[in-house]
């Protein structure tokens, strides 16, 4: 048992505590060692050599899933890349069983609950070798608006909100929080590590996925690049080699007005905004979806709508290369693209063949595109929410793990020294004969090390 006035005599910043049952336990590292970033101090008696925290590594294999039905399954088709959303008010919301963290000198409580929960699953992946980026999120909570923009605090049509860095103390706020997660997610803490942070969804679509209450692009993209700035620092003292990402959606060169900003008046305007900062790295996590969002066939989506041209209103898997050449000639090879989000639904006449061919077309143009580090899927099974407010299946299981579809052994073995075995019938029903006819660089051998699990399917 550690006495508090102890722990904050010991450490300057990102101490966490338990609190359960009037006890207090320190979990700031192991019980040998304490690593607090650039300002550590170690605890009496420690080693000084600290486990160092976990980095972002390039898989051999860019393909990626999220999934939330069975880990057992989404492990035996051998992804390397996961997502997962998070909604920050878990971490705030009151609760009896409390992490005490102390940073800066102040000491915040957090839902000790929800990093243990998180934490069971992530520290499978962990143990899979699975990179994890996480999609942070605010949604409207009684309770916790004041964590929202203040000038957003209006309950209405908004999936998610802005978050409220609008005082010192709101802004040390989410630096507390965000150093604490990282803490406890760093790798070494058996609670998984967190390698890809992504700020937001969707941002530049801000009346739906990022509610400022405002419709100005210069007002938005500033708001969001300081708060992606409190972030970024927080992250970095805790899990110095996480990636912190913006998230876009594929309009690309569309506006519609009190909706979305372009993606790419949104991107360069956020870059402008932290050269504040000093210009810190950004990760871009894109959503390369098809236009229309329920057209799976990606490459005939409209020429209007879809150009193979940097001036193209959308940005799909189609014309991918268009946003890869722009980041490249732009911000440099150094900032990496993420698919983070790619779906295609298997309805309608043909539909698990035209979803299965997606897939694996669209992973083997991500794969062999050196701008880009993952592309991941959504989703395991198909969601009834989404199949009743849009009409998507998107699963590679039905609802709730009902019935396999085509697309599933397909997405299995597309990476695999299987791969043309398991992929003859897309190639056959986009009539080609090899992948190079459409993805210049796939070379089949590519895949010859690799091997795929046979675990089968359970339940989490």
């Amino acid at each position: 048992m550690i006495i508090k006035n102890q722990i904050k005599k010991w450490c300057k910043k990102g101490t966490a505590l338990f609190l359960t049952a009037g006890l207090l336990f320190s979990a700031a590292a192991p019980a040998d060692a304490l690593s607090t970033g650039p300002d550590e101090e170690h605890w009496p008696g420690a080693q000084l050599t600290a486990p160092k925290a976990q980095t972002f590594t390039p898989s051999y294999s860019k393909k990626g899933l999220q999934f939330g039905e069975s880990i057992e399954d989404a492990l035996s088709l051998g992804i390397n890349y996961c997502l997962f959303n998070i909604n920050i008010t878990e971490f705030m919301t009151p609760s009896n069983n409390l992490l005490e963290y102390i940073y800066n000198g102040n000491t915040y409580t957090f839902n000790l609950n929800a990093f243990n929960q998180w934490g069971s699953l992530f520290s499978q992946l962990q143990e899979a070798d699975v990179n994890l980026s996480v999609e942070f999120l605010l949604p409207w909570t009684d309770g916790l608006t004041d964590l929202i923009h203040p000038a957003a605090r209006t309950r209405g049509a908004h999936n998610y909100y802005a978050w409220n860095i609008s005082t010192p103390e709101a802004r040390e706020l989410y630096a507390a929080l965000f150093s604490c997660i990282a803490q406890e997610f760093d790798g070494r803490h058996d609670r998984g590590y967190i390698s890809n942070y992504l700020v937001g969804n969707e941002v530049n679509a801000y009346d739906e996925w990022f509610y400022t209450g405002s419709a100005s692009l210069e007002e938005n993209a500033n708001l969001y690049a300081d708060t992606f700035q409190v972030v970024h620092s927080a992250v970095r003292e805790s899990s110095p080699d996480a990636r912190i990402s913006i998230c876009l959606e594929h309009s690309w060169n569309t506006s519609i007005p009190g909706r979305v900003h372009s993606g790419k008046s949104f991107l360069d305007t956020f870059a402008q905004r932290l050269k504040k900062y000093d210009s810190p790295d950004f990760t871009i996590g894109y959503h390369a979806y098809s236009e229309p969002l329920t057209d799976a066939a990606f490459w005939s989506n409209s020429e209007h709508r879809v150009k193979d041209s940097i001036d193209s209103p959308c940005i799909t898997m189609k014309n991918i290369e268009q946003l890869t050449k722009y980041v490249k000639s732009t911000y440099g090879s150094n900032t990496r693209i993420m698919l983070t989000e790619q779906g295609f639904s298997s309805h309608g006449t043909d539909g698990e063949m035209k979803q299965a061919a997606a897939i694996a077309y669209a992973y083997y143009k991500a794969e062999f595109n050196d701008m880009i580090d993952c592309i991941i899927f959504r989703c395991q099974a198909d969601s009834p929410q989404e199949i009743s407010s849009h009409g998507l299946y998107m699963g590679l299981w039905t609802a709730g793990m009902g019935q396999m579809k085509a697309s599933h052994e397909v997405f299995k073995y597309m990476d695999t020294p299987q791969c043309d075995s398991y992929t003859a019938g897309c190639r056959q029903y986009l009539g080609i004969n090899d992948w190079s006819q459409l993805v210049p660089d796939y070379e089949t051998k590519y895949f010859d090390f690799k091997t795929t699990s046979t675990t089968g399917p359970g339940i989490f």
